[in-house]
C-alpha cells in the first residue's frame, strides 16, 4: 500500500499513517476485529476504547488513516458510518477539541535566544535557523527542507517550495529581516556550504551533507532557550513556536488575519485565530481604554 503512495504524499504524511495503521491493526488482533476492511462497528468500538487514553485530535487522526488504507485498498470505508459518526461525536462532547498551544517564539524571546548564540558553527546555525523561522513563519518541515538555492540574500527573501498545506508544491516567497540576512550569510560562509540543504546537522563538529530532522530542529531551539536561562519557556517551546510566536506578533503590530495568512501560507482562518488568539486579546487591551473614552464622550 505505501509504496504506491510514494511521491504522492510526503514522507511525514506516510510515516504517520504507518503507525496510526499499525496501532489500529495489533487492536484489532487483540479484540478480534477484522483489520481491512473493517466494520462501522469494530472502528466505533475503536474510537471508544482510544477515548480513555487519548486526545481529540489523536482519536481524529486514527480515523483518518483507517479511511486513508480503505481508499487506498479500493474499500468501501467505514468511517462514514452512522456508527463512527456517533462515536466520533461521543468523542467530541466528552474530551477536550481544543487543540493544546504551544508557546510562540515571540520577539522578546527571540532577541534573548539570539544574543545568547555562540559565534560556533552550531551557534551560527541555530540562530540562523530561529531567525529565518520567525520571519518566515516557517514549520520545522519547511524549514529542513530549505536549500541554498532557494535563498536570495541580495533581494532579502527566500523561496519556500512545499508545505503541509501546498502538498502539489505551488510554493511561496517570504521576506527575510536584514538581521536574518547577515545571519545565514555568516551560516553559509563558515560552514563553507555552496548548495543543497541550508540547515544541517553536526557530529562531532563536522557537518552533515543531509537535511537536518525535524525532531533536532525541535531539540536545538529547546537548547538555545535553555542557554540563555529560559528554562521554563523551553518546555513548552517546539519546532513550531517560531511560527506561532511571529504571527502573535504581527497581531499586535495591527496587521489583520488576511495578512497573516499570506505572510504564512495559511488557508485556514480558524488555525491562524487559534494561534493569534492571546494576542488579538492583548491588543484589545490596549485599546479598550480609547475606546471606552470616545464612547464617554459621544454621549
Amino acid at each position: 500500500m505505501f509504496a504506491r503512495c510514494e511521491g504522492a504524499y510526503s514522507d511525514i504524511t506516510l510515516r504517520g499513517y504507518r503507525v496510526d495503521l499499525e496501532s489500529f491493526a495489533d487492536w484489532c488482533v487483540r479484540n478480534g476485529q477484522e483489520f481491512l476492511p473493517a466494520s462501522p462497528a469494530g472502528v466505533a468500538a475503536y474510537v471508544d476504547n482510544l477515548l480513555e487514553r487519548y486526545a481529540y485530535s489523536t482519536i481524529r487522526r486514527r480515523i483518518a488513516a483507517i479511511q486513508f488504507a480503505h481508499r487506498l485498498s479500493d474499500l468501501s470505508s467505514p468511517v462514514g458510518s452512522s456508527d463512527v459518526y456517533l462515536a466520533m461525536r461521543r468523542a467530541g462532547r466528552t474530551k477536550r477539541r481544543r487543540p493544546k498551544q504551544v508557546k510562540g517564539l515571540t520577539a522578546d524571546l527571540l532577541e534573548k535566544i539570539l544574543e545568547g548564540c555562540p559565534e560556533t558553527l552550531s551557534g551560527l546555525r541555530d540562530a540562523a535557523l530561529i531567525s529565518v523561522g520567525y520571519d518566515t513563519l516557517c514549520r520545522s518541515a519547511e524549514l529542513s527542507w530549505m536549500e541554498v538555492e532557494h535563498v536570495d540574500l541580495e533581494e532579502g527573501t527566500v523561496y519556500i517550495p512545499r508545505a503541509k498545506n501546498d502538498p502539489f508544491g505551488d510554493g511561496r516567497i517570504a521576506g527575510l529581516s536584514e538581521r536574518t540576512v547577515g545571519l545565514v550569510r555568516k551560516w553559509i560562509r563558515k560552514a563553507g556550504i555552496k548548495g543543497g540543504p541550508l540547515f544541517r546537522g553536526l557530529h562531532a563538529a563536522k557537518l552533515g551533507k543531509g537535511f537536518l530532522e525535524t525532531s533536532s530542529i525541535r531539540r536545538l531551539i529547546k537548547a538555545a532557550a535553555k542557554r540563555v536561562g529560559l528554562g521554563d519557556a523551553a518546555k513548552e517551546l517546539s519546532g513550531h513556536s517560531m511560527r506561532v510566536g511571529g504571527a502573535q506578533d504581527l497581531m499586535t503590530a495591527g496587521y489583520d488575519t488576511l495578512a497573516i495568512m499570506t505572510a504564512g501560507g495559511w488557508k485556514d482562518v480558524e488555525v491562524v485565530a487559534r494561534y493569534v488568539e492571546k494576542a488579538s486579546l492583548v491588543r484589545l487591551g490596549v485599546h479598550r481604554p480609547a475606546i471606552q473614552k470616545s464612547s464617554r464622550s459621544r454621549t
